[in-house]
């Protein structure tokens, strides 16, 4: 028995001094969540929508113009504050939470589900429906694009003539306006929004479900998937049987579905980072990370790199990734599916670092259902 209580101890004596090797910076990491949700609101999610108003207000001007006076010069120049401003909305589809729920929905739902219901978008103009009661799917960016930029086939003019001489011409403009005015419009409310939640999320802190940190922990992840998911992986035909759907890509008929997918990855990398508009680099999910995982002195010794870095270095890789592709992607899927096959291996990567590695460092619980795989 006196053996047995000997060998019990001099086995706890040697847990312990294992556990002390890990070093106590592993569980004494002291971080000012509050100074990092402030860069967050005032410096990234603020500027972002601020943006992304002004982009629409341009967009809503530019429109007006255009149905006052439908001519493929004002077309244009509608094609290009659209093509602007679809960009400006990939730094912002992340913000679904807080102002970005209307009236319990995200607002990326009615701004960015594609590829649009042609279909739909067409029923609509001809039985005058509402922009505000259509469908998610025949509303957003999605449906003005196939709007100003017609189905692939029409020129400006022929497009512009739909709206002059088309069948129901007049229902037509009058949906055009609709979908730039509920964009405008709903974006100046999430703007003003967080003026008053501002202070709510800053004072939010933790990492429980419903904190702040995991609202922008899990919209990250979310959002990285719809990356993932919709702009490369169904395009890919992974779904479908390696059979690519070219129609199916964000942007099919501006075709600048690559250009869209950079600046998403861009916003979700510079999310991660803590970078923010102005190129200010303050404290961000990275930092928090570095605090909460960094290397045991064994892992130091041998040259290890921490998760933070590597999540950081692997965004560098995916940006690297798509910069490679050529737009229109609709027909380099067809023409070189394996360049946008690497973009998506290397998007695939990332996955199991930011939702489980990091959300399991950081305390945060995934509170969405996905159903591919990853």
């Amino acid at each position: 028995m006196k053996k047995s209580i000997e060998f019990f101890l001099f086995a706890c004596f040697l847990a312990l001094g294992a556990c002390n090797t890990l070093d106590d910076k592993l569980v004494n990491c002291e971080f000012d969540q509050t100074e990092m949700l402030t860069n967050y609101s005032d410096n990234i999610i603020i500027p972002r929508f601020e943006n992304l108003n002004t982009g629409l207000a341009l967009l809503d001007a530019s429109v007006q113009a255009f149905v006052a006076n439908p001519t493929p010069g004002l077309l244009v120049e509608i094609q290009v504050t659209f093509a602007e401003t679809y960009l400006a909305y990939e730094d912002c589809g992340t913000f679904a939470f807080g102002p970005g729920l209307i009236d319990g929905v995200s607002f990326r739902e009615r701004f960015n589900t594609f590829p649009t219901n042609i279909i739909a978008v067409e029923q609509n103009i001809l039985g005058a429906l509402a922009v505000g009661s259509s469908a998610k799917s025949a509303v957003g960016f999605p449906a003005m694009e196939y709007l100003v930029f017609g189905n692939g086939t029409l020129t400006n003019q022929e497009i512009a003539d739909l709206f002059t001489t088309g069948v129901s011409a007049d229902a037509r403009k009058a949906y055009l306006q609709g979908l730039a005015s509920e964009m405008k419009t709903t974006v100046a409310q999430i703007s003003l929004g967080w003026d008053s939640y501002r202070t709510q999320f800053i004072s939010n802190v933790g990492t429980a479900e419903g904190t702040s940190i995991s609202l922008l922990v899990n919209e990250l992840n979310f959002d990285f998937e719809i990356l993932k998911n919709f702009k490369f992986k169904i395009p890919l035909g992974k779904f479908n049987g390696g059979i690519v759907i070219p129609e199916s890509v964000e942007a099919y008929y501006a075709g600048g579905s690559a250009q869209l997918a950079l600046r998403h990855l861009l916003g979700l990398k510079r999310l991660y980072g803590g970078i923010g508009e102005n190129g200010a680099d303050n404290l961000g999910i990275q930092d928090y990370l570095a605090c909460v995982r960094p290397l045991s002195n064994e892992e130091e010794q041998n040259g290890g790199t921490t998760l933070a870095d590597d999540i950081a270095e692997h965004f560098i890789d995916i940006q690297t990734s798509i910069e490679l592709i050529p737009d229109p992607m609709s027909e380099t899927l067809v023409s070189n599916k394996q360049i946008v096959e690497d973009a998506y291996l290397q998007v695939q990567m990332l996955v199991p670092m930011i939702k489980s590695e990091m959300t399991s460092a950081l305390g945060v619980q995934i509170n969405y259902q996905d159903n591919d795989g990853d």
